[in-house]
């Protein structure tokens, strides 16, 4: 019997020592909830739960983690954090502001949008309806934040009634301590149905929800999680989902009522009770068998309202409100859920990452509503051409994606790209006006060009540039050599940046003449790179990038500047007087009238006078103009600075633009002047520009005169003014200080006596 003891003694000490080295040997990590459900749920008493918890507890099984939960209010939690008291923070908001605060993890737990809940009694359908009203709002919520500042967008302030949880926010509206309430989609799934309470159509905030850690910690924990839940998002029979379908689908086995089988237990009891004594109890039984045919047509009431609210939920988080196509997220799903199937097969698919072509136009000429009108009539185009089996979704703006499956080779693929683009062809029909619209394809195999989603997906999107590029209404496929072009872009981009901030960047000058009297009248102001790797670069290799990447606003401010400047500096050396500067702009500066504040400021600074600057502006501004850019060009001119309409005849040209707008002079594009005189249909539109601008009272400049033939036949026909490498070729500031001091220059540019050009003093 003591042996048994001993032996007995010795097994609880064993059993005690192990527990507690594996408890040492668990990493401690501190969990802050708050009461957010279904994300999260911190009520007192209770052990947390929710979809968060329910994969930080996956993840700490698998991690060794020893999870210690911190319940607090959502506010003191950031505190919190800030200071590194708690290892987490479930179920944050993404912002920009919070990424630069704490460490948020890469991957999102779920999607979420701010809803407005309004009181039965309250009048409040559309976001201007909130004016003037109370509206409860959780402190802290990223939904709060946008929601004031799309009502200040849209002048409709309201009173803010501030909380500290989503339950507190429907409490406020039930007790009508305020008319609405923001909270977010997830936590409306499972409440949407409470009376009193009415879901009003004003969706808005996009977000995704994330895991936090304070900014100083080490990455490990977020590391970890980041590839759990990778892994769970990628299988859809994981523990992930299946918290999402307990957590949000309405009507499920477990929230079923207590009461329900107790109800129906207690109806069997009556029902024998009554064949017992039917006389005395026929009347109770009666009562009772209403009662439970009353509750029993609510609850049958809740799980219909339930499931109306979780299909409406669904649309609005898997598709498209405008196209009723699906959108990003059921993009992803439904690919997931493809290339899941093809595991373990040969089959193939093909990506085709769509993007409608000049839709900035409509909007900006027809306003968003036609825009809006025209991305649906295409919606329904690109879905009539595509096979059963095919997906179509809305990325988001002018950006499609198809999945292509059950394809043999790309040539399936290609086939279908160009059913696509054929569906665009015919014009749209907005109201009264009819547009045109194209489309750039961009083609990507799987797994021929990428195993995973995400690199898919990317190559698509770089084939799609590509086909932009080569000027749209084309697909183009995927290739390697093109992710190798992207980076050589994203590598010049990155150049010129560094030119500009490194004075780098220089300008030459080319002399604009006056034909009949021969003298010089203005420069033309030409952007070179001095780089120090590969010499002077000309703006043809660099400026299609920079106007890609907006840096193009930059540089054109800095040769603003640096040419009035120089011009201001030729001035007051006495080297010349009447001479006026041309620069060239870029339409991306039109922009927020950006390119009137850069003029003001350019002559502010060099005191040169306006009517000594002109502006050298393509005919491409004839497809952004709207009411900013006609209000610039006003201004400008207003200013006293001279407007150009450059490559007049290669572009858009509209002969009613023409007459409205307030430009002084045409630039003739050298493609038509080099042909002349000897081809008589480019001869022929060089005279006829000619006429026309003669016929609007406009100056006329010819560039690219290169033989004297040209010369004289431009004059001949009353071009006013021609520059060319017959009279210079462009020449760097020193050179040209020079030019300006003699009598005449030849063709080359040199001082020639006699030759007959003459500089004006």
């Amino acid at each position: 019997m003591m042996r048994r003891t001993v032996l007995q003694a010795g097994l609880l000490w064993l059993i005690s020592f192990t527990l507690a080295w594996s408890a040492q040997d668990r990493i401690p990590v501190r969990v802050g909830v708050f009461e957010n459900s279904p994300i999260v749920s911190a009520t007192p008493g209770t052990p947390p739960e929710g979809i968060a918890i329910d994969v930080i507890r996956w993840v700490a099984e698998q991690e060794g983690w020893q999870v210690t939960y911190v319940p607090d209010s959502f506010d003191n939690l950031l505190v919190r954090l800030d200071r590194g008291d708690i290892d987490l923070l479930t179920g944050i908001a993404y912002s920009d502001e919070r990424a630069q605060r704490f460490q948020l993890s890469s991957q999102s737990l779920i999607g979420n949008w701010g809803m407005v809940f309004r009181h039965a009694e309250a009048r409040i359908d559309s976001l201007p309806d909130i004016k003037g009203k109370r509206v409860a709002l959780m402190r802290g919520s990223t939904h709060s934040q946008a929601l004031i500042e799309l009502a200040a967008r849209f002048d409709a302030p309201f009173t803010p009634v501030y909380v500290d949880t989503y339950p507190q926010v429907l409490q406020a509206i039930v007790e009508r301590r305020a008319d609405a309430g923001v909270v977010n989609r997830v936590f409306a799934a499972l409440h949407a149905h409470e009376p009193d309470l009415v879901v009003t159509g004003i969706v808005f905030n996009p977000i995704f929800v994330h895991y936090a850690a304070p900014k100083q910690a080490r990455p490990a924990l977020l590391a970890a999680l980041d590839r759990h839940l990778a892994a769970l998002k990628a299988d859809t029979r994981s523990a992930y989902y299946d918290s999402l379908r307990h957590w949000l689908e309405a009507g499920s086995a477990d929230r079923t009522p207590r009461w329900l089988p107790w109800a129906a237990a207690a109806a069997g009891s009556l029902l024998v009770l009554a064949l017992a004594v039917a006389g005395f109890l026929r009347h109770q039984v009666q009562r009772q068998t209403g009662e439970l045919q009353r509750r029993a047509g609510l609850l049958q009431s809740e799980i219909e309202q339930r499931e109306q609210v979780e299909a409406h939920l669904n649309q609005i988080a898997y598709f498209d409100a405008l196209t009723r196509l699906p959108n990003r997220e059921g993009f992803r799903i439904a690919l997931n859920e493809t290339l899941a199937d093809m595991q373990g097969s040969d089959e193939r698919l093909a990506l085709l990452f769509i993007d409608v072509d000049r839709l900035k136009n409509v909007n900006d000429g027809l306003g968003h509503g036609a825009g809006d009108l025209m991305l649906q009539q295409i919606a329904v185009r690109l879905q009539s051409v595509l096979r059963a089996h095919d997906h179509l979704s809305r990325f988001g703006g002018d950006e499609f994606v198809v999945i292509v499956s059950e394809i043999g080779e790309s040539l399936d693929a290609e086939l279908v790209a160009t059913r696509l683009l054929q569906s665009l062809a015919a014009p749209i029909d907005i109201g009264s006006t009819q547009v045109y619209s194209s489309a750039s394809i961009g083609i990507a195999l799987y797994p021929d060009d990428a195993d995973s989603v995400e690199t898919l997906i990317k190559h698509a999107d770089t084939a799609m540039y590509q086909a932009k590029g080569q000027g749209g209404n084309r697909f183009r496929s995927y290739h390697a050599q093109q992710t190798a072009r992207v980076v050589e872009r994203l590598t010049l981009d990155t150049r010129l940046r560094q030119a500009l901030e490194r004075g780098e960047l220089l300008l030459h000058y080319q002399p604009i003449v006056a034909l009949d009297s021969r003298r010089m009248v203005g420069v033309e102001a030409l952007l070179r790179w001095d780089d120090p790797e590969r010499g002077l670069v000309m703006p043809g290799a660099f400026i299609s990038a920079a106007e890609d990447s907006g840096l193009i606003v930059a540089l054109g401010e800095w040769v603003l500047e640096a040419g009035c400047a120089q011009l201001r500096d030729w001035q007051k050396q006495s080297k010349t007087n009447q001479l006026t500067l041309a620069v060239n702009v870029s339409t991306r500066q039109f922009e927020g009238r950006r390119l009137v504040k850069s003029v003001e400021q350019a002559l502010s600074r060099t005191g040169l006078a306006p009517e000594c600057l002109e502006l050298e502006i393509t005919e491409n501004v004839m497809l952004i103009m709207n009411d900013e850019v006609r209000d610039s060009l006003d201004s400008l001119r207003g200013m006293g600075v001279r407007l150009s309409l450059d490559d007049f005849g290669t572009g858009y040209s509209s002969l009613s633009y023409l007459k409205q707008l307030p430009f002084h002079s045409l630039k003739i594009d050298q493609s038509f002047v080099s042909k002349i005189p000897g081809q008589a249909g480019d001869t022929q539109i060089v005279t006829t520009i000619l006429a026309l601008a003669k016929g609007f009272e406009l100056e006329v400049i010819a560039e690219g005169i290169e033989t004297q033939a040209q010369y004289d036949f431009l004059l001949e026909h009353g071009c006013q003014y021609g520059q060319g490498y017959l009279m210079s070729r462009p020449q760097p500031a020193d050179a040209l200080a020079a030019m300006l001091g003699r009598q005449a220059i030849g063709p080359s540019g040199q001082a020639i006596a006699g030759a007959g050009f003459t500089i004006n003093p």
